[in-house]
């Protein structure tokens, strides 16, 4: 195994039926989102962002992690092992951005400045939460599967383009035609770099700050090229 992966070396419990605790945190982290969304509706909460979903889920996948041992290293809540860890947050955070003008361009998306609200909650919320949930709990899992069978670097990039695609599913719910396939296609591009971030750095700090960098300058570095 290439030893650049560090998220994969610094493993150090094993887990019984990792590729099925991967599927199931998935089913657990999707419920966590929808019944967030529920709750906020329930409550009467106007606001124009998906806080609820990313606060629930963001709780459930803590309380969830919790039940296995080293739920912090499972989750990568550890100091990146990479000392280049923060040149690369920024570097994978502004090759995602330039994928998503990209696919914004050719889909001749409106150019607009958005709510206070809006760069606030992307600046936070879903950084936090989606990373937590999937590059955190659900690769977390793929990763215990690539350690115990030694799987080689080739293998790892394959689980990491499988962990893309469910990311990629879960943006186009309210698309349809040439949209969804771009956006599906930015945000599959999206995880399958995240992914590489926590792999090679061992840490899902790295992929928070670089999600949370795309969502809040993303939009606004596209009005301005546009403008």
């Amino acid at each position: 195994m290439n030893t650049s992966w560090q998220g994969v070396e610094s493993l150090t419990t094993s887990r019984r039926k990792p590729l099925l605790w991967a599927v199931i945190s998935f089913v657990v982290y999707f419920a966590s989102v929808v019944a967030g969304s529920i709750i906020q509706k329930a409550l009467g909460l106007n606001f124009q962002m998906g806080w609820g979903q990313q606060i629930i889920s963001i709780i459930v996948v803590l309380i969830f992690a919790s039940f296995f041992k080293k739920p912090k290293e499972l989750l990568g809540l550890s100091v990146p092992r990479n000392n280049s860890w923060l040149l690369l947050s920024i570097l994978t955070a502004f090759f995602v951005i330039t994928v998503s003008v990209i696919a914004r361009m050719i889909g001749n998306e409106p150019a607009e400045l958005n709510s206070l609200e809006y760069y606030l909650y992307e600046a936070t919320m879903p950084g936090l939460g989606e990373e937590l949930g999937l590059r955190g709990l659900v690769f977390g899992f793929m990763l215990y599967f690539a350690k115990q069978h030694n799987i080689s670097s080739k293998g790892i990039w394959l689980l990491i383009i499988i962990q893309a695609l469910p990311f990629g599913i879960l943006h186009i719910f309210q698309s349809s035609g040439t949209e969804a396939i771009l956006i599906f296609t930015y945000t599959s591009i999206a995880a399958i770099a995240l992914a590489w971030l926590r792999a090679r750095t061992g840490s899902l700090l790295p992929c928070i700050i670089a999600h949370n960098i795309v969502n809040a300058f993303g939009s606004l570095i596209y009005y301005l090229i546009m403008k």
